[in-house]
């Protein structure tokens, strides 16, 4: 396979994991800010694993490293974001519940 194959294919495989866990994390935690709130911390906690995770799959297509260490940096950026995103929005709907 080559390399830029293997890096589409794990874009592609980042994409599809990150809409999943967006879909999930809003459809189970829609009216309870609680879970949305445990929605975020786990996306939070889950960023170091998606970190490695991509750090490693990648290395495996680039053996330079600056492909695999600007991937990685990106959806892990991304995975934070959403996690306080998720969170901000847990805060709205808590205060608008309230």
């Amino acid at each position: 396979m080559s390399d830029v194959l293997g890096l589409i294919l794990t874009i592609i495989l980042e994409v599809i994991v990150f809409g999943l866990f967006n879909y999930y994390t809003f459809k189970l935690s829609q009216k309870n800010a609680v879970k949305r709130i445990w929605a975020g911390v786990i996306f939070l906690l889950l960023s170091p694993l998606i970190f490695f995770g991509t750090l490693f799959f990648v290395l495996i297509f680039d053996e330079g490293g600056w492909g695999a260490g600007i991937l990685t940096v990106v959806f892990t950026g991304l995975y934070i974001i959403n996690g306080v995103f998720v969170l901000l929005s847990s805060i709205r709907l808590y205060f608008v519940k309230n």
